[in-house]
């Protein structure tokens, strides 16, 4: 026996050979065909038959064919079942079944295995074997073992499928004249695989537009003579060249039909336009779509039929039997009478609708009463005055009409209102007079509270009294509007009133100074019979005082904090009316101190390490101490009036400084700049020697000779540009000493400086050197 020992190619490498060889061969395409739907499919049942156990159907194993040998000797067959209902309704293009062998027991013997077709089986066992209606030629394969030996079984799946059948059944065999001689049995996977190429025929075209109007069997009318087509194609197979045909006609003439190819049908979807030049105005056309996959074309869609209309109807004409047209002064009917407008076609029979809007008129759409008729609205307006309508047809394909405006005049049915002079605690009488018929009342709101109501009088008016005791805002919105018997509003009359709150007038001098400077504050009042005040400086409670034998008031307030404060106060009158505020304001400074020194200021001087007096003032506030810092050091105090301070560094240095009052109140800060001199060391070589020659090398260690001018320095630091600084102690005799290696000639930066123990620094010295080449 010899098993295979070649490898064979996955299903799926397979069948996309055989679909891409299939795409070629396909003839009669009208456009590039889609690909064809593909499948492989393993048997939906498997059965081997053996001579020994006659009446068992063996679904496991391998499938065993021919004559075999152990202590008996066997003869198989192998059945295989497969489920081919996906094919129904199908064009099936290729079938192959692949019956991979596994083992063949002699080599030496060609291959004598056949494929045939049964009838339709109960059940398969040796001793009831179905019937093998027709044998298939396997495929040319010279290999002993082969992994694709293949079988085309289109034409009995065809055979299969057109008798209604949802399965196929193949039996592998030996051929009869071999079948019991053992050197020709052979073994086979019983995986077989059947792999088809086929194509479902495309759905018919659903979800059809005409413009912006889904085709539901009535005749829709266009506004267009090139209108929009839409479409949703449907094919059960995946994969690109779908595309779709349309046929267009006239419905009276349905012998001038073009069909044309649909242009970039993306995504199943067809969208494209009526053909240029066949749509007339007034004319009724059909169209109607099928899919097309390249193999097969779907049924025609049912047809989709509109009319165009492309001419506008003309503008409509406007009555009104309540606001006659373009009225003047003193109006028709009034605010808030209703009135009613009609819009007439004006003899476009096509009209179907009016829109309208305008002054006093919001948007609205009506329909006609019927095509080419007519439409009312009711119109209440809001406001008097001249107004305007502006309407426009609209036709049964939605086109508009030019706009027609009806001009009109409301009459003013609001009141009028008399408003008198108000102050605090002083009763003010209003007048209302009514301008609506039949008004019986007046209606008014103040400020939006509550409705309040006066009758109307023979004389047509109405009056009140209001009274305002206590202090709030100087100016009040007035609504009154009037009613008739019937309850019908007449317009609103918006007016607004002022109240004086008196306030007293508020002077204080100095308004402008420092904290603890005292301030006069003067106050003159506005109202009669004052006898008190009440007045409030900042965020400190109330305070009351009594007023002077003339209303006057004259009090001191010193500022103890500084910032900007209001000033606000109100009197009170014999009657207890008290009165708005009167502001004034207080501004209080806290001055920063002065610094100055003579030892550090702004340009350089002193030295690191070098002590300098700073001396602090206060001309303007009476502090009792100072509150200062150096740099990021913490704060400190003084009682005097001079600080010393020894800077560690050289370069910007910051003194802080805030004066403290006795009540612990601190002053507006002072920055005080100023730079601190470096205290370079000197740096010689012996092999850079001033005036020359230059003697370093590359590879050959240079000699630095540094010499502190920072007293007290114990140590040099120094380093190359980009390199790590070096610490070398200063020696007794002042100087430190250092050698530096360069490995190739060429420029060098070195930079060096001093530091003593307790962290003083000199600053940096920086000086580049040339080593020259060797």
């Amino acid at each position: 026996m010899r098993t295979s020992d070649r490898p064979w190619r996955g299903a799926g490498a397979l069948v996309a050979a055989l679909v891409a060889g299939l795409v070629v061969a396909v003839p009669g395409a009208a456009h590039a065909a889609q690909q064809p739907n593909w499948a492989m499919s393993n048997p939906a049942k498997r059965v081997t038959t053996d001579s020994k156990q006659p009446h068992q159907e063996i679904t496991t194993g391998d499938a065993k064919i021919g004559a075999w040998r152990d202590d008996k000797h066997h003869i198989g067959k192998s059945y295989f079942t497969f489920d081919i209902t996906r094919f129904k309704g199908t064009q099936l293009f290729t079938a192959n079944l692949r019956t991979p062998e596994k083992a063949a027991n002699d080599c030496a013997k060609p291959r004598t295995t056949q494929l045939w077709v049964v009838q339709p089986p109960k059940k398969i066992t040796w001793a009831h074997q179905p019937w093998e209606s027709s044998k298939i030629e396997p495929s040319p394969n010279q290999d002993c073992v082969s992994p694709a030996v293949t079988w085309n079984v289109a034409e009995p799946i065809r055979k299969a499928l057109e008798k209604g059948r949802t399965e196929i059944t193949f039996v592998l065999r030996i051929a009869e004249q071999f079948q019991g001689k053992v050197e020709y049995g052979r073994t086979y996977d019983p995986a077989a695989v059947l792999s088809t190429t086929f194509n479902t025929p495309p759905g018919t075209p659903t979800d059809l537009k005409i413009d912006i109007h889904d085709c539901d069997g009535t005749t829709r009318f266009v506004p267009s003579l090139t209108p929009r087509v839409k479409a949703t194609l449907h094919d059960a197979d995946p994969g690109s060249g779908l595309t779709g045909r349309l046929a267009f006609w006239p419905v009276d003439a349905p012998e001038q039909r073009v069909e044309v190819e649909a242009p970039f049908p993306g995504a199943g979807v067809v969208d494209t336009l009526f053909p240029e030049g066949m749509v007339k105005d007034g004319g009724t056309y059909a169209f109607a779509v099928r899919t097309e996959d390249g193999f097969a074309n779907s049924d025609w869609s049912a047809p989709c039929q509109f009319t165009a209309d492309v001419t506008a109807p003309a503008a409509p004409k406007i009555s009104s039997t309540t606001y006659q047209e373009n009225g003047g002064p003193p109006g028709d009917g009034g605010q808030g009478l209703p009135g009613e407008f009609t819009f007439d076609a004006n003899g476009a029979q096509d009209v179907v609708a009016f829109t309208y809007e305008g002054i006093g008129v919001p948007y609205g759409r009506v329909n006609a009463d019927a095509p080419g008729g007519k439409a009312t609205i009711t119109v209440t307006p809001d406001r008097d005055g001249p107004l305007y309508v502006q309407v426009q047809s609209i036709d049964r394909a939605g086109i508009r009409s030019d706009s027609t405006t009806y001009r009109f005049w409301v009459r003013t049915t609001s009141p009028r209102v008399q408003t008198p002079l108000m102050s605090l605690g002083t009763p003010g009488a209003f007048v209302l007079t009514a301008t609506q018929d039949g008004a019986t009342r007046f209606v008014y709101q103040i400020d939006g509270g509550a409705e309040q109501t006066v009758p109307v009088g023979e004389d047509q008016k109405g009056r009140f009294t209001l009274t305002y005791t206590d202090p709030g805002p100087e100016r009040h919105a007035l609504k009154v509007w009037t009613v008739n018997a019937a309850g019908v509003r007449s317009g609103v009359a918006n007016s607004s009133f002022t109240v004086d709150q008196l306030r007293p007038e508020v002077e204080t001098d100095p308004w402008s100074g420092i904290v603890g400077q005292k301030r006069t504050i003067t106050v003159t009042p506005r109202q009669n019979g004052v006898v008190s005040y009440v007045y409030k400086i900042g965020d400190d409670p109330e305070q009351h005082l009594p007023a002077a034998q003339d209303g006057s008031l004259t009090f001191e307030h010193t500022p103890t904090a500084k910032g900007f404060y209001d000033v606000l106060v109100a009197s009170v009158n014999g009657a207890g009316v008290r009165s708005g505020w009167g502001e004034s304001a207080i501004e209080a400074d806290a001055p920063a101190p002065t610094v100055t020194s003579t030892d550090y200021r702004y340009e350089p001087g002193g030295a690191p390490g070098q002590a300098g007096t700073f001396t602090f003032s206060s001309p303007r506030l009476p502090v009792v101490s100072y509150r200062y810092r150096f740099d990021d050091e913490p704060w400190q105090t003084t009682t005097g009036t001079q600080v010393q301070w020894a800077p560690k560094k050289p370069g910007y240095h910051y003194l802080y400084v805030r004066g403290v009052m006795d009540t612990g109140l601190e002053s507006d800060e002072q920055s005080y700049m100023f730079q601190v001199k470096p205290a370079l060391p000197a740096v010689t070589s012996p092999q850079f020697p001033d005036g020359g020659p230059v003697t370093a090398r590359p590879n050959v260690p240079i000699e630095f000779v540094v010499t502190p001018a920072l007293a007290g320095s114990h140590e040099v630091l120094w380093y190359v540009a980009f390199n790590t600084p070096q610490v070398v102690p200063v020696g007794a005799d002042g100087k430190a000493r250092f050698t530096v290696t360069m490995p190739s000639s060429g420029t060098f930066y070195l930079t060096v400086s001093s530091r003593t123990p307790d962290g003083v620094v000199s600053g940096n010295l920086e000086r580049s050197y040339s080593v020259p080449q060797q």
